[in-house]
């Protein structure tokens, strides 16, 4: 769709006097780090603020001391317990950008409003504006340039990319609706953990004191959790005692160290992990039914203890190796998450099993599984002889299991259904042509198996009639 552009002798003020409604679709401006954009938002929600502390950051996402009171507040009260004015109320807006992820949502002012949409306008490519506001004539859309069919496909299968309604079925659209409803308002605007100071992505269902505050305090040892700075410092200094995450140290190589911690002997650890997690992550329903979970703790580690920057969730004697998957903001891009991956597929290893992860995957998920599939995959081809393997036996040679490997190399049209089993093409040039392709590369941490001190108590080719298999070792010591 055409972008319809401003032209300057257009009166705003006609539209700034207009009072703005929820469900309304609007140009908005958003500051993208360079350029003001005006992009296409939905109006969620209204809420009145107080003014004072009120920092106005137009555009960029920085620290606010603001008061969110809830909707069925008669009277707006300063932290210091004057009760303001009407005139001193302030109204916010809560935003959620059509085609983006619900983490981009945020709360705006009035003059980041430009006008009303036309019914149906999603900006694929955002508008540039000019610095006063209108939209610069001479602009023009940022072009990311025509792809192949080929190309089109990489970008899709490394590159999250939001599903809409229209492509999923009719119950799991009605899911993702009812889902979006439910916890279409974040919260908690931002959350103290440690030495960092994070802004949230999504709703969590904290008790209810924890809504609508600025900052949610949580101590990054035990979890406990509050919104009074005040509580969160006597908590820090005199309260806590632990320097580590509850549970047994099953791996550390340097820096980095893995806890498993189990959903029966610390439930409240994990309930509260659960919760730190879900403002992060859009699709998580494990909250409080955390005793048949184990959770494997990631840390980085200095002289003052083990500090959490993500963590796993796995359901025990489930045929799944992860349940869930989360790394803190700040420590994304480091390659936890695959490291986080590969300790899933050692273990389901160790325990005789092909796992894999629980699914529908996020579409962060996604991206992250199809990297690290497609470098054991193509690792293992190199290694194949001839041009042609079952999609069994790449199973059998890699422990991926072979839905997940039918669904990474299809994208590639390397994999086809012939006499009732999956035909994988393993010739080296078509293996040459991937790796060219930019598609597995190894992670940018490996985990070291022989650091894993780790076994399982009871091996699943033991349970159920299960048939044992072997583990190659160039291939399993990954």
């Amino acid at each position: 769709m055409q972008t319809k552009r401003l032209k300057l002798s257009e009166p705003l003020q006609l539209f700034e006097n207009e009072d703005l409604e929820t469900g309304i679709a609007y140009y908005v401006k958003r500051f993208n780090g360079v350029n003001d954009e005006k992009l296409v938002a939905t109006l969620v929600e209204i809420r009145d603020v107080c003014d004072a502390g009120l920092q106005k950051n137009r555009d960029e996402k920085k620290e606010q001391n603001l008061v969110m009171p809830g909707t069925q507040m008669e009277k707006i009260v300063t932290t210091n317990g004057d009760v303001l004015s009407e005139e001193k109320r302030h109204k916010l807006y809560y935003i959620h950008y059509e085609g983006m992820d619900r983490r981009m949502d945020e709360w705006v002012e009035r003059e980041r409003f430009i006008e009303k949409a036309p019914a149906g306008a999603v900006l694929i490519t955002p508008e540039v504006l000019a610095a006063t506001g209108n939209s610069n004539a001479d602009a023009k859309p940022q072009m990311t340039g025509a792809l192949t069919r080929s190309q089109r496909r990489i970008h899709e299968e490394f590159h999250h990319m939001q599903k809409s309604y229209d492509d999923m079925d009719a119950y799991t659209a009605k899911l993702e609706k009812e889902h979006e409803q439910r916890t279409k308002v974040k919260n908690i605007d931002r959350v103290v953990f440690g030495r960092t100071d994070i802004q949230t992505w999504y709703f969590s269902p904290y008790p209810k004191e924890c809504h609508n505050i600025e900052r949610l305090y949580v101590c990054e040892y035990c979890l406990a959790y509050t919104p009074i700075r005040e509580q969160f410092a006597c908590h820090v200094r005199h309260t806590c005692t632990q320097t580590r995450p509850p549970g047994q140290e099953i791996y550390r190589n340097d820096d980095i160290t893995i806890y498993e911690v189990s959903g029966v002997n610390d439930k409240i650890y994990c309930q509260s992990l659960c919760l730190l997690s879900k403002l992060f992550m859009d699709h998580k329903t494990l909250y409080y039914d955390v005793q048949t979970f184990m959770f494997y703790i990631l840390c980085e580690i200095d002289r003052s203890g083990s500090h959490l920057v993500g963590h796993f969730s796995k359901e025990q004697l489930s045929e799944n190796n992860l349940a869930c998957i989360m790394i803190l903001p700040p420590f994304q891009r480091k390659g936890y998450g695959k490291l986080l991956i590969q300790l899933s597929y050692e273990l389901s290893n160790r325990e005789r099993w092909i796992g894999t992860p629980e699914k529908p995957l996020s579409d962060m998920g996604k991206v992250s599984y199809r990297s690290y599939w497609w470098w054991i995959l193509i690792d293992a081809m190199e290694q194949v002889k001839d041009d042609t393997i079952s999609a069994t036996e790449l199973s059998h040679l890699t422990k991926i299991a072979v839905e997940d490997i039918v669904s990474t190399l299809q994208t590639m049209c390397m994999v086809k259904y012939w006499k009732g089993q999956y035909i994988v093409r393993t010739n080296k040039r078509l293996v040459e042509h991937c790796k060219s392709s930019n598609i597995g590369k190894p992670p940018k941490v490996l985990l070291d198996t022989r650091m894993v001190k780790w076994e399982p108590t009871v091996r699943r080719d033991q349970l159920n009639g299960g048939v044992a298999w072997e583990i190659p070792g160039a291939i399993s010591s990954r």
